[in-house]
């Protein structure tokens, strides 16, 4: 069967979730096991995917299993290299010290590797994962090992919460509008920061991953897109890699200065270069000058590598650093403060020191200490993604992505310690660093992986179209798609509410000269604006009309047979079909209240409830439903189809009901009729009705 067959057969076909658990664990067939564990503690050549279904969906695990090298995941790129005794190895990067490399191959093997013994060393786009491993499966095994992954997710609770860390995030009452900003005319590849030029109301900069930049000019004849500066041919692309942050001079307008953060290859090794370009003089595009280089920085692997470069209110250049790799920081790179990885720089540009090509603030907090990095500002950052300051107070807010169970959004100070890996969050990751009477500083906001796998930081909103969204800080999760806004009372999280969702992958915020807010779609190639015009963050209220079973059963009529037509109306009889308390599925389904199993390809339920009150309420009130589905799934109320929904929800999320859909609901007798089809991995259905009350005008 061809691999696009075979795609789509997976896509259509159930799997069994045991069976898959057996072949993913048998190294004489798919030898899954080798090169992943699935306890959460990693070690092996590829990731851990305990968590794997939080993070992918159903096409994206095919895909990752038919082409491996399609989507290698970030810090499980091959590093190759050659020894001088004319030996090769090829693996993943587990640990580098100044003296030795250790590989871990796709036999799971380590290696250990002499520094002196190297003759060369390079990465590779291929991934360890061989081709074909399809080719050994049936299609019902290959569809059994996807239902297997599908069904690996973060336990619920099982992390200890506290009051940075919510159990559930509430919607807003009424969402930001996320409106493309740029006409037809703009095309971009994988932008990544998105923002406006100094002194300028309609010219903009966008940077694409791929080393392209772009200036874009608004203006009555449309959007006019010219190239800034194409760095395509130097930039070391991929994952965590590429061109990712640009940063105008305070003196922009005089100097026209303007600086860049990419990341290069040089001898097989990858390292993070800082350079400081020119504008021309009608700050129309790059002046051609050559670049000055400020500081370059080797890693110790291809990933973690920070993003944002941002000038402070100070004048002075901040430059975020991850910990370069690998995985977990098992040389400990965030407490080592003799290395600039993981750590928040504090730059001036203005000046030269010695044989640097910029100076050392005379207020950097470890200034004077033999056993410090002096351009060290802060610390203990695994990925330092995205950092800005708020514009009213000067507080530096930074979204720094989380190890393999929690992400984090943190005010950073001079000369804290922000945890990693001691702390991943706010809850412990290791010890192995740990040094007795440290503080560390704990984040604003955490979030587990069953709420997001990749935080992307933004801004503390300054703007004037929304007064309701003022101080408060904007974020989002990458993968998720999630939009939130958050306030804080000294460090702790005071509130924070869903505010809308992307419809592409949120890498990145951006800000015009209004203080007004962008999000930058990274697949689509799309600039949003958002639109603020009917925004109220006021998290909703609402009474239950029809409950779920979450708290204590629901009674439904089910059938496990294709039903006669008519089966979605209410005056259908159903009292042939069995009873039973909702809901239903399998017991493995994570975040699901199992009371009646359910392991058949197709179910289909019916449910009386009863409305008493007006339903022509004030406009300011709205219906949802509230459901947890796992696989495919049809909604009807009296008739009436409300929602149709593909692939799976990580718990119970509510669905604002709009038009026809709203007016089903009647006075008195209701039905509601649903149609849920297990497609692959574990089952799970169950739904019920709530009303939200939104916030009095």
């Amino acid at each position: 069967m061809s691999k696009p067959a075979l795609a789509e057969f997976a896509m259509q076909h159930a799997g069994d979730v045991v069976r898959g658990s057996k072949i993913f664990a048998d190294e004489a067939h798919a030898a899954c096991v080798k090169c992943h564990s699935t306890d959460g503690h990693g070690g092996k050549a590829g990731p851990d995917l305990s968590a794997i279904g939080d993070k992918f969906p159903r096409q994206e695990l095919i895909r990752s299993i038919l082409e491996p090298s399609s989507t290698v995941a970030v810090g499980y790129g091959t590093t190759i290299i050659e020894t001088k005794d004319d030996e090769e190895y090829q693996g993943v990067i587990k640990q580098a010290t100044e003296s030795w490399i250790e590989l871990v191959g796709g036999d799971g093997k380590p290696v250990r590797v002499s520094i002196n013994n190297i003759k060369a060393q390079r990465t590779s786009t291929l991934s360890l994962m061989a081709e074909g491993l399809e080719t050994g499966l049936t299609p019902q095994e290959f569809a059994d090992l996807i239902a297997y992954l599908e069904s690996l997710h973060q336990p619920v609770g099982s992390l200890a919460r506290n009051q940075g860390m919510p159990e559930n995030i509430p919607q807003a009452a009424r969402s930001v509008g996320l409106q493309p900003f740029f006409n037809d005319n703009v095309r971009l590849n994988h932008p990544l920061w998105f923002g406006v030029v100094p002194g300028f109301t309609d010219r903009f900069v966008v940077l694409e991953h791929g080393g392209m930049s772009w200036i874009i000019e608004r203006g009555a004849s449309g959007d006019q897109q010219t190239v800034l500066l194409d760095l395509s041919s130097e930039v070391r692309v991929g994952g965590a890699t590429g061109l990712l942050g640009i940063a105008f001079h305070p003196k922009f307008a005089e100097n026209r200065k303007y600086y860049l953060k990419y990341q290069v290859v040089n001898a097989g090794q990858i390292s993070t270069r800082l350079v400081e370009r020119q504008f021309t003089v009608d700050f129309k595009g790059d002046a051609g000058v050559a670049s000055r280089l400020l500081m370059e920085i080797p890693g110790t692997t291809q990933d973690h590598n920070g993003g944002s470069i941002v000038f402070g209110p100070d004048g002075f250049l901040y430059l975020g650093m991850g910990d370069t790799g690998p995985q977990g920081d098992p040389q400990g790179h965030g407490q080592d403060l003799k290395v600039l990885w993981s750590k928040m720089l504090r730059l001036d540009v203005d000046r030269t020191e010695g044989r640097l090509a910029y100076g050392i603030p005379k207020d950097n907090p470890f200034t004077g200490r033999d056993d410090v990095r002096p351009e060290i500002w802060a610390y203990g950052f695994r990925e330092p993604w995205r950092f800005n300051f708020d514009s009213a107070n000067g507080d530096l807010w930074l979204g720094d992505v989380g190890q393999d169970r929690v992400e984090e959004i943190s005010i950073v100070r001079a000369g804290e310690n922000h945890g990693w890996n001691v702390f991943e969050g706010h809850t412990p990751y290791s010890d192995r660093y740990r040094r007795e009477g440290e503080h560390y500083t704990a984040p604003v906001f955490s979030y587990t992986h069953r709420v997001g796998v990749s935080v992307t930081g933004g801004f503390v909103y300054r703007g004037q179209r929304a007064p309701l969204l003022q101080g408060r800080y904007i974020c989002s999760d990458f993968e998720a798609r999630r939009i939130w806004a958050l306030t804080q009372t000294n460090r702790l999280l005071s509130s924070i509410v869903e505010i809308g969702r992307a419809p592409t992958r949120v890498v990145s915020f951006g800000q015009d000269a209004a203080g007004e807010l962008y999000i930058v779609g990274y697949d689509n190639g799309v600039i949003y604006r958002m639109d603020l015009a009917n925004f109220d963050p006021t998290p909703r209220g609402s009474q239950v009309i029809a409950a779920t079973s979450e708290i204590s059963p629901v009674l439904w009529r089910y059938s496990l047979e294709t039903p006669t037509n008519g089966w979605i109306h209410s005056d259908f009889d159903d009292s042939n079909w069995r009873l039973s308390p909702g809901g239903f599925g399998t017991q493995a389904t994570p975040g699901a209240v199992v009371r009646t199993d359910w392991r058949t390809s197709d179910i289909w339920l019916r449910r009386d409830f009863t409305f008493v009150g007006p339903l022509d309420g004030a406009k300011s009130r709205a219906l949802a439903l509230r459901i947890h589905h796992d696989e495919d799934v049809e909604i009807f109320l009296n008739g009436v189809e409300v929602a149709r929904e593909s692939r799976w929800t990580s718990g119970y999320v509510e669905l604002p009901l709009t038009g026809v859909a709203a007016q089903a609901l009647r006075s008195g007798r209701n039905v509601l009729a649903i149609h849920c089809r297990q497609n692959s991995g574990g089952q799970y259905i169950d739904a019920g009705l709530i009303e939200y009350t939104a916030p009095k005008l």
